[in-house]
């Protein structure tokens, strides 16, 4: 007997949906489309370039990806497990607070922290020549659809391009915490980041450049064993573009706040 269970006053769905491929062309470009992917068990997948970017991803979100090979990664670099694992803290990470009316509804899309609450639909589109990978979801109750993709450029390196889509004819208004997270900082090799995680993060600095949305990801100085000091002086280097007067944070410590509504407080260094 099937039962009807409540997450708040929220009433759970859970209807099994049909999974369908096939091909469509968005922009003039042809991509590979699978409707209600997340009924499939997570698959890996790979994004190839023309240059030395590489970038391996799960379906559900989580990653790995750099340059020239494991040593110059932008993101942790582990097994097929452990990337999966991840989704929640590697790679994208979006967080809506919309409001339609006097109502205001927040929304993680492709997390599976208030699976069930809404009915939306999951769609991936991958492009026939490999290089671009799109990720969809439709929210019909809240009446919007939010969709990234990542692609590679060999001057800007990796690019993740956001939209958000309003399916209906009435007006809404949107608070939006969108990019991403887990960036490693510069100087960081494989064996380095397996071995000594922990000590990699007790090395870390993250810092804003002012009166830009740059912000670079290095260590304080180089991991050495010896008592000298050895500077650091490779960054990573992140910047957004798109929005107007936002706030740029360096970390995910702040997450929780946006989820609840509370005022964010941009910080120009992070330790």
């Amino acid at each position: 007997m099937k039962k009807e269970i409540l997450l708040g006053e929220n009433k759970l769905s859970a209807e099994s949906k049909a999974i369908e491929g096939g091909f469509t062309d968005i922009n003039g470009e042809s991509f590979y489309k699978i409707t209600n992917y997340d009924q499939m068990d997570p698959f890996f997948m790979t994004i190839v370039s023309s240059t030395d970017h590489w970038m391996f991803i799960s379906s559900n979100g989580g990653l790995t990806a750099g340059r020239k090979n494991p040593d110059f990664a932008l993101f942790p670099y582990y097994t097929v497990d452990k990337i999966q694992d991840s989704a929640e803290i590697s790679g994208s990470k979006t967080i809506f607070l919309v409001q339609r009316g006097n109502r205001i509804s927040l929304w993680e899309p492709f997390s599976d922290r208030y699976s069930g609450v809404y009915k939306i639909q999951r769609n991936i589109y991958k492009s026939v020549y490999g290089n671009k990978l799109l990720f969809e979801e439709i929210n019909e109750d809240l009446g919007v659809t939010f969709s990234y993709q990542w692609m590679n450029s060999e001057k800007f390196g990796f690019i993740k391009k956001s939209t958000l889509t309003n399916n209906l004819e009435s007006d809404c208004t949107v608070s939006i915490l969108d990019g991403i997270q887990n960036i490693l900082p510069a100087g960081i090799n494989r064996q380095l980041q397996l071995s000594f995680s922990n000590l990699v993060d007790a090395y870390k600095k993250n810092e804003l450049v002012n009166n830009y949305t740059i912000g670079l990801f290095m260590l304080s100085s180089v991991i050495v064993d010896k008592a000298e000091p050895s500077e650091a002086l490779k960054t990573a280097v992140v910047w957004s573009e798109g929005i107007d007067n936002a706030k740029i944070l360096l970390s995910s410590r702040q997450l929780d706040k946006f989820r609840k509504g509370q005022a964010l407080k941009q910080k120009s260094k992070i330790f």
